[in-house]
């Protein structure tokens, strides 16, 4: 399906539909992208629902977009950690914890990101899927470099990559920014515990 966006979409614009991505993501977090209506919400950000349709061409485009957006910004804080130093066990260490973070601070993002894509399709479900395979790659060369290195164990790289990519979705589901940790002390202290099943004895 084509896109809606603008050649040059203004400011405005991109302000907007940003909006319109937040309150979406919030939908598909409460009430699963299924039962989200365009009509709702086109309500949530006071717009038309005809209007709606000038920033996206459906539910499934928003559905992409937000997916996207996800890969993009939790790809690049794996990135910049691993620039933060070259030693295995910090990189690791400063890798989990942005993981973690982003899923302790953009939860509605990083839930729907996982769980909705059941509901994606075509050439959307393709790229998301190959952004997914590019951003697991990231985690096994780093968990194989540590192991090469011999402070990580010889353990299945595949496994303990699922192990910290899947406790990020479990922060997702159950961290409350109201809660009794705030998300840096989550992302440590899970950072740590992985951390510590990954060294070589």
């Amino acid at each position: 399906m084509s896109r809606v966006t603008p050649r040059n979409p203004t400011v405005s614009h991109m302000r907007k539909l940003e909006k319109i991505k937040i309150a979406a993501a919030q939908q598909f977090y409460a009430v699963g992208y299924a039962a989200t209506d365009m009509r709702g919400l086109a309500d949530a950000v006071n717009l038309h629902v005809s209007t709606l349709y000038t920033y996206v061409t459906g539910k499934e485009e928003l559905l992409y977009l937000i997916m996207k957006d996800g890969m993009a910004e939790i790809t690049a804080a794996f990135d910049k950690a691993l620039a933060s130093t070259n030693d295995p066990i910090a990189r690791m260490e400063a890798a989990i914890e942005a993981h973690l973070m982003h899923h302790a601070t953009r939860r509605f993002l990083a839930w729907t990101g996982q769980v909705e894509l059941r509901s994606i399709t075509g050439d959307y479900r393709e790229e998301i899927l190959r952004l997914r395979d590019d951003y697991e790659a990231r985690w096994l060369e780093l968990i194989r470099a540590g192991q090469r290195s011999g402070v990580f164990a010889a353990s299945d790289a595949k496994v303990a990559a699922y192990v910290i990519l899947g406790m990020g979705h479990s922060v997702a589901s159950w961290y409350r920014p109201d809660g009794r940790l705030s998300a840096e002390k989550v992302a440590e202290r899970i950072a740590g515990q992985l951390l510590n099943g990954l060294l070589a004895r």
